[in-house]
């Protein structure tokens, strides 16, 4: 994936994050009486229904949570708002990637005129009465059914799961996400990856440095020094730790040796035997040697016993 490619990701993650954290900011202050900027949350106001009661009790108990963690009240707010929308596009990109491989139904990608959606109602005729038409009652059906699988980004039981965008911001976002100069992107593997890593901005990252040369708290670290890791390091790194461990296991009698693009051997290796020490040839370190002597040098390969591969541990330092 090129840099314009990845460009194109970057803005419309910044986008979409924008409308949605417009639209859960309006949604706290404006429906739950949480303010961005004050010491302390005030009780739930009046106009609240017993179920907005709920949610708003659930919210605020997110929010100390932050707040135990040393945040004061407008930072945790601040924190609950990005995390609600953070999860809220991680989801809806994901869906769009699964789309788009044949894994569910068209869902989102024309949004309440999808095929999936428009079967879904002719399964539940009376869903049409609610006031989106029960979109986002089907949306929610297939974060239920594929967090059977994957929990950890579709569970709904979770607290950044309980605000739902306006009808107006879920087009703005399906919008986004529908862009025709993204359309090659959701079918590649790293998407997702650039997503979460594009949520956080360069002028995010700038502030940060510019306010303190080491992170602050868990968020800084993160967001300051995790960045995605692209394709073909993670191939590079696979071949030459579990990928290597069992060519030599198979002393080079395996396909790996041409499967694993990324895989280091050299042009003379001995494989040796259980016990077998290496020949002492006397030979100068390889800093003494030119490139083309290091190539062609012999290279002992200490002897590895052979295992069920399903019991290997490789570990990713």
């Amino acid at each position: 994936m090129d840099r314009a490619v990845r460009n194109l990701i970057q803005r419309a993650t910044q986008d979409a994050r924008r409308v949605l954290e417009n639209e859960y900011r309006d949604q706290l202050e404006g429906v739950f009486d949480i303010m961005f900027k004050q010491a302390a949350l005030p009780g739930p106001p009046g106009h609240l229904d017993d179920y907005q009661r709920l949610v708003r009790e659930k919210i605020v108990t997110s929010i100390e949570h932050h707040k135990a963690g040393g945040m004061n009240t407008s930072d945790a707010v601040a924190a609950y708002l990005r995390e609600v929308a953070f999860t809220t596009l991680n989801r809806f990109a994901a869906l769009k990637m699964l789309e788009e491989r044949g894994l569910v139904q068209e869902c989102i990608s024309r949004g309440d005129q999808s095929s999936g959606f428009r079967e879904f109602c002719g399964l539940a005729p009376g869903i049409s009465a609610l006031p989106d038409k029960g979109y986002q009652v089907y949306i929610e059906s297939l974060f239920d059914e594929i967090g059977l699988e994957v929990r950890v980004l579709f569970d709904r039981q979770d607290r950044s799961s309980l605000l739902w965008p306006g009808r107006k911001t879920l087009t703005e976002l399906l919008d986004i996400l529908n862009r025709e100069n993204l359309a090659q992107v959701w079918k590649q593997d790293e998407t997702i990856g650039w997503v979460y890593q594009y949520f956080n901005s360069d002028d995010e990252r700038k502030k940060m440095r510019a306010e303190s040369q080491a992170p602050r708290n868990s968020r800084e670290l993160a967001v300051r020094n995790q960045f995605f890791t692209p394709r073909y390091v993670v191939e590079f790194l696979t071949d030459n730790t579990l990928g290597r461990t069992w060519y030599e296991m198979t002393k080079s009698s395996t396909c790996l040796a041409d499967k694993c693009a990324f895989l280091v051997s050299r042009k003379n290796e001995v494989f040796l035997k259980h016990g077998e020490k290496p020949a002492d040839e006397g030979s100068r370190p390889d800093s003494d040697l030119t490139p083309e002597e290091v190539l062609n040098k012999t290279v002992y390969v200490p002897f590895r016993r052979k295992k069920d591969p399903r019991d290997l541990k490789i570990l990713d330092p």
